[in-house]
């Protein structure tokens, strides 16, 4: 196993000093040939056993236009990333995650029973989106078997509290630039943390959630007044109950 990282600094949302989005245990690899690595998995994973995806016209082409309108609105922000593919997997328990290259996944579980507003599924987006485009993942090189699990390839691109909270400022902000609701961003991490057993597999460690969620909200009070000139959306768009209808309907 090969630990590494390229790091950069950018300016983080509400702040005035330089930050890093990168820390802790990294050096420093090759990122181009890092990031073809890790894309990589995303084929691995996908021929795994049991691993299965939700097909559906409707997700695709309402996810398709959903990150599309991200990138757009956030163009500063995405030198990299032009576009985003979006993979449902059926999969009764909550979790999201993403690859370098724009690959995201988020489960049929999450999607029927925790998305409640378009704003919210947003956030997620924002979320892993901060990720791709930044290619913030542990660096570790895995030796190609063919396959890799959910839960593998869950744990390899956790990444500690401090480095989460950091990629939640900049999905905030790039969630409020898109029009969107940036309240239902820490409802979100409520969320998870009001429902814990559900989010295990998602988290790994459930002492994090409520330390999370914390330092979240310290942000969100220190720049209580950031996004205030941008109006933004209330309430979900009907594109998104069929998205969500969709979705909920093949679960029962």
């Amino acid at each position: 196993m090969i630990l590494g990282n390229s790091c950069g600094s950018i300016i983080v949302p509400g702040t005035s000093k330089t930050q890093y989005l990168y820390k802790g245990k990294f050096e420093s690899i090759t990122q181009a040939d890092f990031s073809d690595h890790l894309a990589s998995l995303s084929q691995s994973f996908l021929s795994t056993p049991n691993v299965k995806v939700v097909i559906n016209r409707t997700s695709d082409g309402y996810l398709k236009n959903l990150t599309a309108e991200i990138i757009a609105k956030n163009e500063i922000f995405f030198k990299n990333l032009r576009e985003a593919k979006v993979t449902i997997l059926d999969y009764a328990a909550p979790i999201h995650f993403s690859l370098p290259k724009g690959d995201i996944y988020l489960s049929s579980g999450l999607i029927s029973k925790y998305i409640k507003h378009e704003s919210m599924l947003v956030s997620i987006l924002s979320y892993e989106m901060v990720r791709s485009e930044n290619l913030l993942y542990p660096k570790q090189l895995i030796i190609p078997i063919g396959f890799i699990t959910l839960e593998r390839l869950l744990s390899l691109g956790r990444l500690n509290i401090e480095e989460k909270v950091e990629v939640h400022k900049w999905a905030h902000y790039l969630t409020i630039r898109s029009g969107y609701d940036g309240e239902y961003y820490l409802s979100w991490l409520q969320t998870q943390n009001r429902n814990t057993a559900d989010f295990i597999l998602q988290v790994g460690d459930v002492n994090l959630i409520n330390r999370e969620e914390f330092l979240f909200k310290a942000f969100l009070i220190k720049n209580a007044s950031d996004g205030d000139e941008i109006a933004l959306r209330k309430n979900s768009s009907k594109s998104f109950y069929a998205f969500i209808n969709s979705i909920r309907d093949k679960n029962l």
